[in-house]
């Protein structure tokens, strides 16, 4: 395990943005769109050097209907950091941790990232938002790709603990939104309801499996 990684800031869950902790390290950060349309967006969180410091995926659901998001995504597509335009609308944001895991670069990353080491750490989680009086909303399945000068391409323990099921697979063990948003906000806690987290543990492998393959795919495309 690494001294970066044991004692420097975990992934945080609720509200502190990854652009908040790329920003202390490298200053101003500024998103690099790729491609944003209903199925997809693709990026990189860069300095002002123009160096990427995160290749970001998101993964949207199949139909997105709900107004709020509409209009926060309207200005994401106008090249808006995607956690920074939520908090501009008051919502506060938290991170539902789905997979941790080592990836592959391929050369385009390497080239992004000015790096020559071929593997890089990736975190897949679920963008959770949500306002003062109203039920919590899910814009995405983010997929980030960190440079290794920001983060070491080892998976440690502290990765490993905030890993949890998929949002559909807490639903499908009787486990709501909100429930999910308020666990979040208390430390990640599901001990009162260990039979439940853990069959939707089991029904998320399946899930995240396929993500992971989606990953690969694009990435390697």
């Amino acid at each position: 395990m690494s001294e970066g990684e044991s004692r420097g800031e975990h992934f945080p869950l609720v509200d502190r943005l990854h652009t908040d902790v790329l920003s202390d390290k490298y200053g101003p950060i500024h998103a690099k769109v790729l491609r944003h349309d209903d199925e997809i967006r693709e990026s990189h969180l860069e300095d002002k050097s123009g160096i990427s410091r995160t290749y970001a995926l998101t993964f949207f659901p199949r139909k997105q209907d709900d107004s709020r998001i509409r209009k926060v995504d309207s200005e994401i597509r106008q090249g808006g950091l995607v956690g920074e335009v939520f908090r501009s609308h008051g919502f506060s944001i938290r991170k539902n941790v789905i997979g941790v895991r080592t990836v592959k670069m391929p050369e385009h990353l390497r080239e992004a990232f000015s790096v020559a080491r071929g593997h890089a750490k990736a975190r897949l989680s679920e963008f959770y938002a949500k306002r003062e009086g109203e039920p919590p909303v899910i814009y995405g399945r983010v997929v980030e790709i960190y440079t290794p000068d920001f983060r070491p391409a080892a998976i440690v323990e502290e990765d490993i603990a905030q890993v949890n099921p998929t949002t559909e697979a807490f639903e499908s063990a009787g486990i709501t939104k909100e429930d999910i948003w308020e666990r979040l906000g208390r430390n990640n806690d599901w001990k009162d309801i260990e039979e439940k987290y853990a069959k939707a543990r089991e029904i998320s492998l399946d899930q995240v499996h396929d993500l992971d393959s989606r990953i690969d795919s694009y990435l390697f495309r």
